[in-house]
C-alpha cells in the first residue's frame, strides 16, 4: 500500500507542474512528389520558348497584312476614281487618245498630280498612306483606250492599271511574301485595275477616229 500511494504521489506531482510536452517533428513531402513538380515548371519554360517565336511571327503578319489592305484598298480608290472621272468627260471634236495634251495625259494627271516623275500628288497621293511615288511600277500608272461592239453598237472604254511595291515591314516575311506574288525583289507587289466605258464620244464627228480594239 505504501508504494502504491508513493507512485500515486509522484504522479500527481508531474501532472501539478503542467502538461508533459511530446516533441513532434515535421512531415516532409516526398521526394519523387518535389521532382515532379520541377519536372512540370521545366517542361512549361521549354514550351513557351517553342510558342513564343511562332505567336511572335503571327503578329507580325497581322500588322503587315492590316497595311498591305489599306494600301491595296487606297489603289483601288484612286484607279477607280481616275476612270470614272475621264469616263464622265466630253471631248471637244476628235479625242486625243495619246500622245502630248492626250486623254490619257489627262488621266495620269489625275493619277500623280502631274507627268513629272516621281508621282508624288493627285488621288494616288490622297487614298494612299503613306504614298511612295518611286515604288510605283510604271511612273506614270498605265493608261490605255480601246473599242468594242456590245448589240451592234461601237463602245470605247479606259482601262487604268497601277502596280506598286509595298514595303515589307519584317524582314524576315520578305521571304514570304516574294513567294506569294512571285517577284523576288523584297517586296509586297501589289496592284489595282478599273476599266469604264467612256460616256461621252461622238463618233459622228466627219473623220472620227477611235482607239484600237480591245484585246
Amino acid at each position: 500500500m505504501a508504494a502504491r500511494g508513493g507512485v500515486a504521489r509522484a504522479a500527481w506531482g508531474s501532472l501539478a507542474k503542467g502538461p508533459v510536452k511530446i516533441p513532434v517533428g515535421r512531415r516532409k513531402g516526398p521526394p519523387l512528389l518535389r521532382s515532379h513538380r520541377s519536372g512540370e515548371a521545366g517542361q512549361e519554360l521549354l514550351e513557351l520558348a517553342l510558342v513564343t517565336p511562332i505567336l511572335v511571327v503571327l503578329v507580325m503578319a497581322i500588322f503587315q497584312f492590316a497595311f498591305v489592305i489599306e494600301t491595296q484598298m487606297g489603289l483601288t480608290n484612286a484607279v477607280r476614281e481616275a476612270a470614272r472621272r475621264i469616263a464622265a468627260t466630253e471631248p471637244v471634236g476628235q479625242p486625243a487618245w495619246t500622245g502630248a495634251g492626250s486623254m490619257t495625259e489627262w488621266v495620269q494627271g489625275q493619277l500623280c498630280g502631274d507627268l513629272t516623275p516621281p508621282c508624288d500628288g493627285g488621288l494616288l497621293l490622297q487614298n494612299v498612306q503613306a504614298f511612295d511615288g518611286t515604288k510605283l511600277w510604271t511612273d506614270p500608272p498605265a493608261v490605255a483606250f480601246c473599242s468594242y461592239s456590245a448589240a451592234g453598237i461601237t463602245n470605247y472604254r479606259v482601262q487604268v492599271d497601277v502596280r506598286y511595291k509595298h514595303p515589307v515591314f519584317f524582314g524576315l516575311m520578305a521571304f514570304a511574301t516574294d513567294l506569294v506574288d512571285g517577284t523576288p525583289n523584297g517586296y509586297w507587289d501589289i496592284g489595282a485595275s478599273a476599266q469604264m466605258r467612256l460616256e461621252n464620244i461622238d463618233d459622228s464627228i466627219p473623220s472620227f477616229v477611235g482607239p484600237g480594239a480591245c484585246p
